[in-house]
């Protein structure tokens, strides 16, 4: 009896004490794959066991990532995580250390909320140099299928570069055929990669390409779960997160095709199980947002609600967290005029929330709210697909962002772009750090601007009723009238909460439509009456649609919310001519339910 007590004692201890962490000691190099086509060397690190704990050193870094270092290493059981910094982001690697540490480490990379497939390999290396950094991961069909989807792209880029009209008809023409060749070549290459580098991270890309063409190849319901599984096996030699990442992204592009639904719930379902205590409250949302969206679309609504609580919850507290640091930095209170000008300068922001420089631009817009009155400045942004998929987009706000590329082709090229009074000014944004040096380059350009006389004056209404907005606008002491100088008029949402790869969370002053039409109303007198109106409903079907179709047929998006509450409008008001481009008056009015 006393043995078999004794012997019982040893094996309650042995499967309570804490799994001995194995040992990763040795030089290692940290890569990562972007694309399914790109592999990116980030540094060379040497890690030692140092009892019970394993440390480490920066022994180089990519010398294209300035100021990186080691932030921490840290080794709890068989999870070994490993933290850089390149002085703005963080760059987390972790991985599931086997019982048999071999030459290769397999896990995930986390820069910037993005997951990338990565691995720490053994190497006697000590130094990196620029060329080796970023080099074609190899994966021939995935190199062949990107060159053709790109050669069209480039011809494009030189046809717009070229001064000479012959030779840029010339490069469409190649362009276009460019397109055709892809388009007829590349699915089969992507096929390939499928057969013959199945557990190659090119394989979940390729799978995802396939996937997201599938309605417009007419591909069989066989073909796109064979895909599915495709890119979720080949995903599992990079541990469960980044097999949860990867069933997130097929479920969004199952999502982006019709009859696919119910194979979506199935891949979302999976990436809800990779969620654990550890996961952080922005990817619950993201993930459980993901499921509530793939269970609707097949009918299950009373399912879906049952998350919309755990999703409110978690979007509270995201929230709190962020308007408690951001964006970092108080405005001061513009003082007044100097003269008795009574034009209110008309500030057109366009950005993204997948745009990284973006986002110094959005914090000083948001101090500028709290800087003028809507009578000194009328602010608005304008989001477009620029780097990556933002579901604040919609066709009016590409038609604007048309206008103004046409108009000044040299100044406005990219996001964040702002204009004031229809001229470009203070270009470009950078990131946190730039946000109130972007401020004070903005207030340099808006306090001179107070000071002009307006071309005209304009005073406007709008009024809800039910899904309905009616607007009145009154124009007046218009110098000039002709048929150039337009009336346009903006639909606004005060605030839009949705988190893109940039991280800023809260969205103002965001364009969703131009009830009149983007090309505006022609001013022929100096005093006119003008009245527009617009259903809510019809607009949010609009651009739900606009949206679909933007996924089925080009991208995917990051996050997979799609915020159309359509609440908390405002009307804009703006008088603009056509020929020199400049806004003599704005206006901006509440929306005021009935």
């Amino acid at each position: 009896m006393c043995k078999l007590f004794v012997v019982g004692i040893a094996l309650l201890l042995a499967a309570s004490a804490p799994v001995a962490a194995q040992d990763v000691s040795g030089t290692w190099k940290l890569s990562y794959v972007t694309n399914g086509a790109f592999e990116q060397t980030t540094a060379i690190i040497k890690l030692k066991r140092d009892g019970d704990k394993t440390t480490g050193e920066l022994v180089a870094g990519n010398p294209r990532l300035l100021n990186l270092t080691l932030k921490s290493v840290g080794q709890d059981g068989s999870l070994l995580r490993v933290v850089l910094n390149n002085g703005a982001v963080d760059m987390v690697f972790e991985t599931a250390v086997p019982k048999e540490v071999g030459k290769h480490l397999k896990g995930v990379v986390a820069i910037d909320s993005t997951l990338y497939p990565a691995w720490l390999s053994a190497t006697d290396e000590a130094t990196l140099d620029a060329k080796s950094t970023v080099r074609l991961f190899d994966c021939p069909p995935m190199q062949q299928a990107r060159t053709l989807a790109n050669r069209a792209n480039t011809l494009r880029i030189q046809a717009q570069l070229s001064k000479d009209p012959e030779k840029k008809k010339d490069l469409l023409r190649q362009a276009a055929d460019a397109d055709k060749t892809a388009k007829a070549e590349t699915p089969k290459l992507y096929r390939e990669v499928l057969a013959k580098h199945a557990d190659s991270p090119a394989a979940s890309e390729a799978a995802l390409i396939l996937i997201r063409a599938a309605q417009s190849s007419g591909a069989k319901s066989e073909d796109v779960k064979a895909w599915a599984a495709a890119a979720s096996s080949a995903a599992k030699g990079y541990g469960s997160r980044w097999q949860g990442e990867m069933a997130a992204q097929v479920a969004v592009a199952l999502l982006g095709q019709d009859g696919h639904a119910t194979l979506a719930v199935e891949y979302a379902r999976q990436a809800e199980r990779s969620l654990n205590p550890q996961s952080s409250a922005s990817d619950q949302v993201r993930v459980l947002s993901l499921l509530a969206w793939a269970l609707r679309k097949t009918g299950a609504d009373d399912e879906a609600k049952k998350f919309d609580g755990r999703i409110a919850k978690l979007d509270d507290v995201l929230d709190r967290e962020y308007l408690a640091k951001m964006p970092g930095f108080k405005g001061a209170v513009f003082e007044g005029r100097k003269t008795k000008s009574d034009r209110a300068v008309f500030m057109e922001l366009f950005t993204g929330a997948m745009c990284p420089p973006c986002v110094a631009a959005d914090l000083a817009f948001d101090v500028l709210q709290k800087s003028y009155k809507p009578s000194e400045l009328v602010l608005i942004q304008y989001h477009l697909h620029i780097p990556g998929a933002d579901p604040l987009t919609n066709p009016d706000t590409e038609a604007r962002w048309a206008y103004y590329t046409k108009a000044y082709p040299k100044e406005v090229r990219g996001v964040p772009s702002s204009i004031f009074n229809g001229k470009p000014r203070s270009g470009g944004g950078g990131g946190i750090a730039n946000a109130e040096k972007k401020y004070g380059d903005y207030r340099g350009v808006i306090d001179p601007l107070l000071e002009e006389p307006s071309g005209a004056k304009i005073s406007a209404q709008a009024r809800r009723d039910g899904d309905r907005i009616e607007i009145f606008v009154k124009v007046a002491d218009l110098a000039e009238p002709d048929p150039n100088k337009k009336l346009r008029i903006l639909l606004a949402e005060e605030t839009v909460r949705y988190v893109g790869s940039n991280k800023i969370r809260m969205h103002h002053n965001v364009v969703r439509a131009f009830p009149s039409g983007v090309a505006g109303m022609a001013l022929t007198e100096a005093a006119s009456r003008h009245k527009a109106s617009i259903n809510l409903a019809e607009l949010r079907g609009s651009l739900t649609k606009y949206l679909d179709d933007y996924q089925a047929n080009v991208r995917p998006f990051f996050n997979p919310a799609r915020p159309l509450d359509l609440s908390q409008l405002r009307v804009i008001a703006f008088v603009q001519d056509d020929i020199t481009r400049e806004i003599l008056q704005a206006a901006q009015v509440e929306v005021k339910t009935k």
